[in-house]
């Protein structure tokens, strides 16, 4: 399938944030986030004509920004690593943020990747299953047990941490 510039413009347009997002969480620092980014875009424009679906092209960008991003981490230019506390801190607009989302970006910030990915891709920028399946190259039920994995460990972090009560929930007779 042709895909025109105007029509990978318009990719460009529409989730140039959000692809932005997701590699703010993985490098932790803007202009590394900036660099994945248009990386991702300068590389799929490349392979524009390997997409036969347009209707996956959101999770197709973002298994290229996965390559990418690993390939600049292997050639060092990704920059260190910034802890997710240090990127809250930084966030433009921070004192808007209440306490409890900055501990869970905190919390976030010590899972692995490979929980983490995941759990932001579905919760933060709503990809279903599926499309996490296909940027990630993992099998479907893969997802599935590492987003509840990720969940189970933040759960256990906030109980250690006492900050979240649980109550039983008892079944109605």
């Amino acid at each position: 399938m042709q895909v025109s510039d105007q029509c990978f413009d318009e990719w460009v347009r529409q989730h140039t944030r959000f692809l932005f997002g997701i590699a703010y969480w993985w490098t932790g620092s803007r202009s590394d986030a900036e660099e994945v980014v248009q990386e991702t875009f300068f590389q799929a424009y490349r392979s524009r004509l390997s997409l036969r679906d347009q209707s996956v092209v959101k999770s197709w960008l973002v298994g290229i920004m996965r390559h990418c991003h690993s390939q600049m981490r292997r050639n060092d230019h990704a920059g260190l690593h910034v802890s997710l506390s240090e990127m809250v801190s930084d966030l433009p607009g921070k004192e808007k943020l209440p306490h409890d989302s900055i501990a869970l970006h905190q919390l976030l910030g010590r899972l692995d990747d490979r929980h983490r990915l995941p759990l932001v891709l579905f919760y933060f920028e709503d990809l279903s299953y599926r499309a996490i399946a296909d940027a990630l190259e993992i099998p479907i039920g893969t997802v599935m047990s590492r987003i509840a994995r990720a969940k189970k460990l933040l759960h256990d972090s906030l109980r250690s941490q006492q900050k979240l009560n649980v109550v039983p929930i008892r079944e109605q007779k």
